[in-house]
């Protein structure tokens, strides 16, 4: 069976703004996303809901993709997320806990559920097809950009919306256990293969992805098992990794630890081009900013055939992903 080859051709990905150079947190403005919302219902929609809607409406629009209402498609969308509506739901319960029941507002029920985002934007944009919601930890959003490059591969689909989202909220600084910043953000690609494509407005084509759960012997020699897979990976696709061009490595371990294993890896490679460790915890939306500001350097230094690696990795698990330019 002919596999498709998978392009990227519209990202829309909304990320947070550091309110001085003194904190290291990014935070998302309302003035970010609240623009995007005039021709949606929002009542009673979360913030976390209104970011992803916000983020959907962006990647649409540079597509120029308008999904009619109740029309019949195999649209797919795919959200990864590590915490989801958690906010949402303390918010909720408290409120029970603290004036009962009865004094809770029924409309904001939705919104204590995980895959709500996901459901919410599938709602508004009339996607017909199936919609999941990726909770993976750190490697979600990576993980659900490599679902949808599947799912187009195999033919299952014909366009897939994959991003991923994650608030910076109160539970969320609580849970840190890192010496990095905690970024929210939340974006999307849009995933299509030359049978749906109706100009030439490709932006990067998605050539590989693999993610696998470490056992004791790999979480031991992390390193190797990092190069091998990223190795794997780019040969599957049918392409050498000597076309790496850039390699960016996320993780939740601490900064020293985090820049030690990129280095690490590269040596083990021998590979001795640009390297990027992200220093800010994006949560599970990771992948996506990764993957948007893969597509920026891309496409403004126009590397045609450049291969930009993105790794995501925590104690449990990796997840690899492999971007050509065009």
């Amino acid at each position: 069976m002919k596999k498709n080859r998978v392009y990227i051709t519209s990202s829309g990905v909304i990320i947070g703004i550091q309110d001085d150079n003194m904190h290291k947190d990014f935070k998302i403005k309302p003035e970010q996303y609240e623009p995007l919302l005039k021709n949606f219902q929002t009542r009673n929609i979360d913030r976390i809901s209104k970011i992803s809607i916000a983020a959907a409406a962006m990647t649409l629009a540079k597509a120029g993709i308008n999904i009619e209402k109740d029309s019949i498609n195999d649209y797919m969308m795919i959200l990864g997320t590590q915490y989801s509506a958690l906010e949402s739901i303390h918010n909720y319960d408290m409120e029970a806990l603290k004036n009962g029941a009865l004094a809770v507002n029924p409309g904001l029920f939705p919104n204590t559920v995980l895959n709500s985002p996901a459901c919410q934007v599938s709602i508004q944009f009339s996607i017909a097809g199936p919609v999941y919601t990726v909770c993976n930890g750190l490697t979600s959003s990576l993980d659900s950009i490599g679902m949808g490059y599947n799912f187009i591969r195999m033919g299952l689909s014909s366009m897939v919306l994959a991003g991923g989202v994650d608030e910076n909220a109160e539970l969320q600084i609580l849970m840190k256990n890192s010496d990095k910043g905690l970024g929210e953000a939340g974006g999307f690609l849009m995933l299509e293969s030359e049978k749906t494509i109706t100009d030439n407005k490709k932006l990067a084509e998605v050539v590989g992805y693999k993610s696998q759960a470490l056992n004791r012997e790999q979480r031991v020699s992390l390193t190797e098992t990092i190069a091998s897979l990223i190795i794997d990976t780019a040969e599957y696709a049918g392409d050498s990794y000597c076309k790496i061009s850039n390699m960016s490595l996320s993780s939740d371990f601490a900064l020293q630890e985090s820049e030690k294993l990129l280095d690490d890896i590269c040596k083990k490679m021998n590979y001795n081009n640009s390297r990027e460790y992200i220093e800010t915890d994006w949560m599970g939306t990771c992948g996506i900013v990764q993957a948007n500001k893969a597509l920026i350097d891309i496409n403004t230094n126009n590397k045609k055939n450049a291969m930009w690696v993105l790794i995501n990795t925590d104690k449990d698990k990796v997840a690899v992903l492999i971007l050509k330019g065009i």
